[in-house]
């Protein structure tokens, strides 16, 4: 029975040394997730949007004031004879046209900040439908490695539990092997209670009526396409946001111009025969500066503040970036561990622990012991997996949060 046993724990052995290969880009299924994701997550949905209206926008640059309209009656103004006009008459007041210039500008440069965050938002979509898919892999991998275990412990209770009654094994062993099975088999009940609590979290972020069950079995070393990508949508959003500040202070500068007004009019009166018309330019000066100067030192002072978080943001995305860095070498490392060393060592473990055990030379805890040995290994190994895998993927997109 005991041969019995240490084959379908070796077995497991070799189920998980599968997942050292690298997994070169994206699954079809998980590409599946994403697109239904980017049809279907209202927040995404939310940002798009904002980037239609922002872009709306721009076309209002050039929208004038309300033009006036006008008819007047004033005895003081005669016609040639001798009754006073009434006058008809448009009045429209326009801004210096550099203004609306700069005006477009900042409306522009509003919509591209905006598509600019719009993708960062994206980009973070994929990212945590990722990171959710590599978990439910991982939980997949583990829950079919314990459901294993869970039938080698519950053997090795019932065993116990049959080599007490014949009086050969004591009381105490029977007690650990059945209290052994117990604890696997609980843990198995929670990673099914774990994998099914990342399902609906998945299901949060698609947002569709069904989603497709995960079929991926083996847990790989991910290598993407594209590396950093997620650093460049963050560089091109800051950039975008100083645009805006630039762009918001060359509009001051302009405001310091003249608006423009024009007025045509015409007027007649009973008996006059004719109409007599005229028109009015004028151009309308601030005589107060304070506003202006106010408003031109408040755009400056926006931008200096701007750049000055910009900087800091650059800083710590640059630490950000080394301590992902440092994160994959230190899975990386077990890993490697694990390739060179521990997956023969595991094996060995249990080579050993059967042989021992079934020759006398060890007793059942010593043997208990070597199988938790060998298990923390291939378990510790498969958790390596993910935590590399979501680091990567963390640099990868780069999930940059102060």
């Amino acid at each position: 029975m005991i041969n019995r046993h240490i084959k379908i724990l070796v077995s497991v052995s070799f189920i998980l040394s599968g997942t050292s290969a690298y997994s070169q880009n994206m699954s079809t299924e998980l590409s599946h997730l994403i697109e239904l994701a980017f049809k279907n997550n209202k927040g995404l949905k939310s940002y798009q949007l904002q980037v239609e209206s922002s872009k709306a926008n721009i076309a209002t640059a050039y929208d004038f004031n309300k033009t006036s309209i006008y008819h007047g009656y004033d005895e003081n103004n005669i016609a040639a004879n001798d009754k006073a006009l009434r006058v008809l008459g448009v009045e429209q007041t326009f801004l210096f046209p550099t203004v609306y210039g700069a005006q477009r500008n900042v409306y522009k440069s509003q919509w591209e900040q905006k598509k600019a965050l719009y993708n960062i938002e994206e980009n973070k979509l994929i990212l945590d439908i990722s990171q959710l898919y590599e978990q439910i892999v991982y939980l997949r991998n583990k829950e079919k490695f314990y459901q294993h275990l869970d039938t080698l412990y519950s053997e090795f209770s019932r065993a116990g539990s049959r080599r007490f009654e014949l009086g050969e094994s004591n009381y105490l062993e029977k007690i650990t092997a059945k209290a052994k099975s117990k604890q696997i088999h609980t843990t198995l009940v929670q990673l099914i209670s774990q994998k099914r609590a990342s399902y609906e979290q998945l299901k949060a972020l698609v947002q569709s009526d069904e989603i497709p069950l995960i079929s991926k079995d083996n847990l790989e070393l991910l290598y993407l396409e594209n590396a950093g990508i997620g650093r460049i949508l963050q560089t091109e959003y800051m950039e975008r946001v100083s645009q805006t500040y630039k762009s918001q202070m060359k509009l001051q500068n302009h405001n310091w111009l003249p608006d423009i007004n024009i007025e045509l009019f015409t007027g007649t009166t009973r008996g006059l025969g004719y109409y007599q018309n005229g028109f009015q330019i004028g151009v309308s000066i601030p005589l107060f500066f304070s506003g202006n100067i106010a408003k031109k030192k408040t755009a400056k002072l926006d931008l200096l503040s701007w750049e000055a978080e910009r900087s800091n943001k650059e800083i710590k995305m640059e630490r950000f970036y080394m301590q992902k860095q440092a994160e994959l070498d230190q899975h990386n490392e077990m890993i490697r561990y694990y390739n060179e060393n521990g997956k023969d060592l595991s094996q060995e473990i249990l080579k050993t622990a059967e042989m021992g055990y079934k020759n006398g030379e060890i007793d059942f805890f010593q043997y208990i012991q070597s199988l938790e040995n060998a298990i923390s290994i291939e378990v510790d190994y498969l958790e390596s997996v993910l935590l590399y895998n979501n680091s990567y993927l963390e640099l990868h997109y780069f999930n940059f949060n102060e």
